[in-house]
C-alpha cells in the first residue's frame, strides 16, 4: 500500500456568474491560418464551428491568479526547468523542505493562491478549487454581432499598428483582430467547497499512523471569494482582459448577479448562507 493515500469529499458549490462587456476593443489571440497580403496577422480566438468570438476560461483564469499573486506577493518559482514561467509554487524537492517534505503541503494549502488554483508539486497533491467557465456572447450579442440586428454591427474590427525604428524610422505595420467595444459575454467562477483528507504512513498492518484532514473552513471559504471578486474589480479598473492592454486594449465592465450556493452537507448550509449573503449585502 502506498505511504499516502488521499481523500476528497465534495460539499457544495459557490457560484459568481454575470457578464463581461469590453469598453474598449477586446484581443485574446487565435491562431492564423494564413495571413493574405492586407490580411490579419493577429486575429482572436473563435469556435471553429460558429465563427464565434469568445473569451477562454484560462485567459480569465490566468489573470485572476496573476492579480492574486501580486495582492499576496509571496516568492516566486519557475514552473518547468526553462524558468520561462513563474508563479507561486511550492514544490516538495525544493532545498528548503529537505528533511520535512510534507511542509510544502502545509504552506501550499495555506497559500491564498495555491488552494484555489492547485499546487502538484508538492509533497501531496493540492487540487484546484476553481472552474472558469469559457465565457460566451449573450443573446443580444449574438444578434446584434453575428445576425446582423440593430445596424449590423461587425462581429471583428481591425486595428492596424505601427512600430517605428527609432534610428532607421522604418515602419513594421501590424493588422489586430479586435472583438468591437459594447460586446458582451456570460461568465461562470465556479468555486468548489470540499475537505481533503491525507492518511500517511501505512504500516504493513494496514494500521494508520496518521491523519492531516484539511477543512472547508468558513473564514478561508469567505476570504477566496472576496480574493476572487477584489481581482474582477482590479481587472475592470486598473487591468483588462487579453493582450496588448497597455496599449489600449481590453478594458472590460464585470456585471456581477447575486451570488449563488448549493450545499449537500446540512452543517455547512448556515455558514455558507451567512457568507453568501454578506458579500451580496456589501
Amino acid at each position: 500500500m502506498s505511504d499516502v493515500e488521499r481523500m476528497i469529499k465534495l460539499l457544495g458549490y459557490i457560484k459568481i456568474t454575470g457578464e463581461i462587456e469590453a469598453l474598449t476593443g477586446l484581443h485574446i489571440g487565435g491562431t492564423a491560418d494564413s495571413i493574405d497580403k492586407g490580411g490579419i496577422d493577429h486575429p482572436v480566438i473563435k469556435n471553429p464551428v460558429t465563427n464565434e468570438p469568445y473569451i477562454p476560461g484560462s485567459s480569465l483564469r490566468g489573470r485572476i491568479r496573476s492579480l492574486l499573486e501580486k495582492k499576496t506577493a509571496k516568492i516566486l518559482s519557475p514552473m518547468t526547468n526553462k524558468k520561462e514561467i513563474w508563479l507561486e509554487i511550492y514544490k516538495s524537492d525544493d532545498e528548503k523542505y529537505k528533511g520535512n517534505k510534507a511542509q510544502s503541503t502545509i504552506d501550499a494549502m495555506n497559500s491564498e493562491v495555491c488552494r484555489i488554483f492547485g499546487n502538484s508539486a508538492s509533497y501531496e497533491n493540492v487540487p484546484s478549487v476553481l472552474i472558469v467557465r469559457d465565457a460566451l456572447y449573450t443573446d443580444e450579442a449574438r444578434e446584434e454581432y453575428m445576425h446582423g440586428g440593430k445596424g449590423g454591427l461587425p462581429i471583428t474590427e481591425a486595428k492596424m499598428e505601427i512600430a517605428v525604428d527609432r534610428i532607421t524610422a522604418h515602419a513594421s505595420p501590424r493588422t489586430i483582430e479586435r472583438v468591437p467595444a459594447g460586446a458582451k459575454f456570460i461568465f461562470e467562477i465556479v468555486y468548489r467547497i470540499q475537505t481533503t483528507s491525507f492518511i500517511s504512513k501505512i504500516d504493513e498492518d494496514g494500521k494508520v499512523k496518521e491523519i492531516r484532514k484539511y477543512v472547508a473552513d468558513d473564514r478561508v471559504i469567505k476570504k477566496d471569494i472576496e480574493n476572487l471578486l477584489w481581482a474582477l474589480k482590479q481587472i475592470e479598473e486598473h487591468d483588462g482582459l487579453g493582450g496588448n492592454t497597455s496599449r489600449g486594449h481590453g478594458q472590460v465592465k464585470f456585471s456581477v448577479s447575486p451570488i449563488k450556493y448549493d450545499v449537500f452537507e446540512d452543517e455547512y448550509k448556515s455558514k455558507i448562507e451567512g457568507i453568501v449573503n454578506e458579500i451580496n449585502n456589501k
